[in-house]
């Protein structure tokens, strides 16, 4: 179904229920409005489905004449496996009202799946009538004409479902086939082409393809009702209260922003024009020392924080260029920095490149974008930009497609084009520019009207403002009904949950249904230039002017209302400490807002609640975080809680009581993981972890280990294999496994019976750090400056062993774990500094005491708490033993200590296949994540919840089941596994010799495959696809590489690879 097509649907279904929805009393309706939420926050999650049948049928016994409601109760019975129920509820709404298309579709799908063909047709017939351009009812009608000997019927339907939706691949595969049975050859061929085509491109992506599925598969929902929202249309007086704060400003060149200058969390007045620069406090305070007094010929001033210290910096625009000025607690000071020449009009502060910092756009005559690379500066990165020539005057940072992480930015030029660029991640931009032009082009904002979750836009023009909804991605312009000429500013004056549009001297009131009504205004003042923000902090809006006189006012709203607010200020920990483009979502009761974070605190309107359900955060970079049950009438400060995003499938193993975390696995191979600017990490894909024989005990005759991904990431296993290792009682083995550039490490054992530790250690400061490192007792060395994005300064460890290895042969053994950057971090340090961050490399003193390079890359461990082996035969350039590590990676060392035993040790090793494997669905274990980020996270089995903070990639993963053949050998049939999955692993004790006498058992777990996380800076992050395979030079791999696609691996991912991921965290959205 096209965007238009469903808008347009959703909008006249809208109408329809005006008539036929039943008014119900306030307080049932709240309560029906509860078990919606409640239902719906079920609906998708496998853990949960029965208790939405439960919410959906409360809300039906509430309303019972809700045919809305009958409908979700349906669609939540048939997701619950209740066909027959299902089919019953969707037959009873379809009887009430016809004109609703969910009832058909899904009785459509449900006949289809019990192979009722005449049944199967007459819905799909019937929904096809309702909504004729939705390609997968064609396409599903064909499927069911061909199963009932109708193929001359069947072809136009496959033919116009490929027409509707030329990237749909199944009509494509279909219409091959039906060709190559008429003789046409040369048709048949080219279906084969464009389906061959079709499938290689969505190997990238963000929508996996699902022939039984489409728009109408999901929870019926639709637009705000008067009946449910009880909109109110009155239009009271809006009285405002404006008094004179500065003057000499020159109205022909004056504008102002909002500005949190000293970081208190109140919003400041910044003005400026030709005559210079006025910083308000509380917007009522002239600041005389503000560091901005001399300034003149200002042409436009731009907030961000772009050192991160947690205030607004600024970006100033004047006739004679551009120059950056940094905030010492209120107080800006120029920032030296080379900034191109140019003539501009705005500055916008944008993370383009999604690492964690603001980049700068300069927008004019000829625009670029300055990359920020932290202390090095900025970088112009202009050519990476796609930028439609002309002149541009304006911009809104947004997004055109809400939960997708991304940033677009929509830009007004002097010839009344809006071009939208579209964040297409890695640092890239789409341009598009949309039809129409608006003369006279003075500003543009962007804002969500309609409180449907899509930030719409509002653009100043000489004819008045012109309001584009975004109707699911496709903006279009709305006649709003304001003929208004001058300044224009949104914001919701009375806390009705509603943006209001004020317009010179004159507001105009959103109705809630897509028009804004001119209302009476009292005392607000004529204006070339204005602004909004809750300036004496009583919870509304006020207004703040400038006058065609030059004079700086600013405009209490005295508007008279009973409504309730909420007021939002956000800090970053690991995001920026401003994390602009954050993405807050109220909803209480039936209401939802959306708003984009900027700095300033954030006011929502609450009408008359007393509290909210939700306050949602989605941060910069994707993870969510929900406060619940706020009081309104407050401002709430919500920092950013420790989260991991992604990391690696973790392992547990049963030790006879219960299952015991182990450590996460396949830290060798972050596949598609940015290691600097444009690059990407080569990968390992096999990583053997060692399990001590006390964590694993057989139960009934077999051994259990559990593989779990826990976190925002993609896993793809190939081969996993359990091996007995049988060794020397009182001898440790260790295995070569790291994370290490090529050379990948070999497969070879070491065996420890003496441990030689040192007898001096020091930090890079000269700290004694020795007590942490002569037992693994989880007392780490971390006497070194980091961040909480797994950065840390440069900083060194030395040892000295004394007289150990005369011989000049031993191994060092570390055990620790890393706390990893991830690809973003990676990308921000690249650019900071050409050595980016810096893997660890060992030093050893030469004869005349110098420290000398000898291992230029010794590895990490890979992951949580693990050891690691360096070879340092030969490598002693003296007879000092001492042995320097640098890095400036987060490092944590608990046990270091030298090996003179270089050679393999005797060992027994029996490798062992599973002997069942499950993937099923678990949900998540409960993370014990340290603060500071000094201690390794942990996860209990034990505790665990359905749910989650991140959606699952989108693609298509393995089926639920037994997938025992999928893991027997390394043959590029993975599993594929998501969010929230589990594989179960039975492996066969009894089939392990005795071990000998004076002797024990450890075991190694062989895991071989990938793990994708989905940062923003990965590749492929948004996506399953494409698959990796052991044969593929690179990830992303070049052409003409590609995944296996002869007989074998086609089928495998044509019956294996079957599963839609479900979301686990639901959109807020109506």
């Amino acid at each position: 179904m096209t965007q238009k097509a469903r808008a347009l649907f959703i909008g006249a279904l809208s109408v329809a229920l005006l008539s036929s929805t039943p008014v119900l009393p306030p307080n049932v309706r709240e309560q029906v409005w509860h078990h919606r939420n409640m239902g719906k926050a079920y609906y998708e999650n496998p853990m949960t489905q029965i208790k939405a049948v439960e919410e959906f049928k409360a809300a039906l016994d509430l309303a019972p004449a809700s045919t809305r409601d009958r409908v979700n109760y349906g669609l939540a019975l048939l997701r619950a496996g209740k066909a027959k129920e299902a089919m019953a509820e969707l037959q009873k709404a379809q009887k009430e009202d016809p004109a609703i298309p969910h009832t058909w579709f899904n009785l459509g799908i449900a006949y289809k799946k019990e192979f009722d063909h005449a049944a199967a047709i007459q819905q799909f017939e019937g929904m096809i009538r309702l909504v004729p351009d939705e390609p997968v009812a064609h396409y599903n009608l064909g499927i069911e004409y061909k199963l009932t000997g109708k193929s001359d019927q069947a072809l136009p339907q496959f033919e116009t479902a490929s027409r509707l939706n030329p990237n749909f691949a199944a009509p494509h595969f279909q219409l091959y086939n039906a060709y190559r049975e008429a003789g046409r050859k040369e048709d048949a061929a080219h279906e084969l082409e464009l389906f061959n085509e079709i499938k290689k491109r969505k190997a990238g992506a963000a929508v996996p393809e699902d022939p039984e599925w489409s728009f109408y598969s999901e929870i019926y929902d639709v637009a705000a009702l008067d009946s449910d929202f009880e909109i109110d249309t009155a239009s009271p007086a809006f009285k405002f209260q404006p008094r004179k704060v500065a003057s000499g400003l020159d109205a022909r060149s004056a504008g102002m922003t909002v500005i949190d200058a000293d970081g208190d969390g109140q919003p400041d007045l910044l003005a400026w024009s030709k005559n210079g620069v006025i910083l308000l406090k509380n917007g009522t305070t002239p600041i005389a020392d503000s560091g901005l007094e001399n300034l003149r010929d200002v042409i436009s001033i731009a907030p961000g924080d772009f050192n991160n210290d947690g205030l607004a910096d600024l970006a100033v625009i004047t006739s004679t260029g551009t120059s950056l000025f940094v905030n010492h607690n209120g107080k800006f000071e120029a920032f030296a920095a080379k900034l191109p020449e140019g003539h501009f009009r705005k500055a916008v502060w944008l993370d383009f490149d999604h690492d964690y910092d603001l980049d700068l756009l300069l927008l004019g005559e000829q625009s670029v974008l300055l990359r920020n690379d932290g202390s090095a500066g900025f970088s112009d990165q202009t050519s990476r930009f796609p930028f439609v020539a002309g002149h541009a005057v304006d911009a809104a940072t947004f997004e055109l497609v809400p939960d997708n992480n991304e940033m677009d930015l929509a830009v007004q030029y002097d010839d009344g084009r809006i071009v939208i660029y579209q964040d297409q991640l890695l640092g890239r931009y789409q341009a598009r520019v949309l039809p129409g032009t608006m003369q006279g082009a003075s500003g543009i904002q962007a804002i969500d009207l309609n409180n449907d979750g899509w930030p719409d836009l509002v653009v100043a023009s000489s004819s008045g403002p012109r309001v584009l909804i975004n109707e699911h991605g496709k903006l279009v312009e709305s006649n709003a009904g304001i003929q208004e000429k001058g300044p224009v500013v949104v914001s919701d004056l009375t806390d009705r949950s509603l943006a209001d549009i004020v317009v010179n001297t004159t507001v105009f009131r959103n109705n809630g249904r897509g028009k804004f009504l001119r209302s009476t205004t009292e005392m607000l003042p004529a204006a070339v230039a204005m602004a909004e923000a809750d300036f004496n902090n009583d919870g509304r809006p006020d207004l703040a002017v400038i006058t065609s006189e030059g004079n700086l006012e600013l405009a209490a709203n005295n508007t008279a209302t009973s409504n309730r607010f909420l007021k939002v200020q956000l800090e970053g920990v690991k995001n920026l400490k401003q994390p602009q483009g954050a993405v807050v979502e109220v909803k209480a009761g039936a209401w939802y807002q959306k708003r984009i974070y900027a700095g300033l605190p954030l006011l929502f309107g609450l009408r008359d609640y007393s509290e909210v359900d939700t306050v949602r955060i989605t941060w910069p970079n994707g993870l969510v975080q929900n406060e619940t049950r706020q009081v309104a009438g407050k401002e709430f400060a919500y920092k950013e809680k420790p989260r991991l995003s992604g990391s690696c499938p973790m392992i547990f193993a049963w030790n006879g009581e219960k299952f015991e975390f182990i450590t996460d696995v396949l830290g060798v191979a972050p596949l598609g993981a940015s290691n600097g600017d444009g690059q990407f990490f080569p990968v390992n894909h096999r990583e053997h972890i060692k399990i001590p024989g006390a964590t694993l005990q057989a139960s009934d005759g077999y051994y259990q280990i559990r593989i779990t991904e826990e976190l925002r990431e993609v896993s793809y296993l190939d081969k996993v294999q359990l091996i007995a290792v049988d060794h020397k009682a009182g001898e440790e083995v260790f295995t070569n496994d790291k994370f290490k550039g090529p050379p990948f490490p070999p497969f070879r054992l070491f065996g420890v019976e003496h441990k030689l530790y040192p007898v001096r250690a020091t930090d890079q400061v000269g700290n004694d750090v020795l007590p942490q490192l002569l037992k693994h007792d989880a007392r780490y060395v971390d006497g070194f400056k980091h961040n909480y994005a797994g950065t840390a300064e440069l900083h060194t460890l030395d040892l000295d062993f004394g007289k150990a290895a005369p011989e000049n042969r031993a191994v060092l053994v570390l055990d620790g774990w890393i706390d990893w950057a991830d690809g973003s971090t990676f990308m921000s340090a690249a650019q900071e500094s050409k050595d980016g961050l810096i893997f660890p490399y060992i030093q050893v003193k030469d004869s005349s005491g110098h420290w000398k390079t000898v291992v230029e890359d010794m590895g990490v461990p890979s992951g949580k708490q693990k050891s690691l082996v360096v070879d340092l035969t030969g490598k002693f350039l003296s007879s000092a033993r001492e042995v320097r590590i640098v890095t400036n990676m987060c490092l944590y060392w608990d046990e270091i200590y030298l090996s003179e035993k270089t050679s393999a040790p005797s060992v027994r090793l029996t490798r062992l296949d599973p002997e069942t494997a499950d993937l099923r669905y678990r949900g998540f274990s409960h993370a014990r994540i340290h603060p500071a980020r000094t201690q390794p996270e942990s996860f209990s089995y034990e505790e665990w919840s359905a749910t989650t903070m991140w959606n699952p990639t989108a693609g298509l993963y393995t089926r639920y089941g037994e997938v025992r053949e999928l893991l027997t050998s390394a043959d590029d049939r993975l599993v594929i596994m998501g969010s929230g999955d589990e594989l179960r692993l039975l492996f066969k004790a009894k089939g392990l010799p005795p071990i000998a006498r004076g002797w024990t058992r450890d075991f190694l777990l062989l895991v071989d495959g990938w793990a994708k996380d989905a940062d923003a800076n990965t590749a492929y992050a948004r996506s399953v696809e494409p698959l990796p395979f052991h044969g593929m030079s690179s990830y992303p791999y070049p052409e003409p590489q590609h995944f296996p696609h002869d007989a074998a691996h086609r089928e495998y991912q044509r019956s294996l690879n079957t599963r839609r991921p479900v979301n686990d965290l639901l959109s807020l959205r109506p």
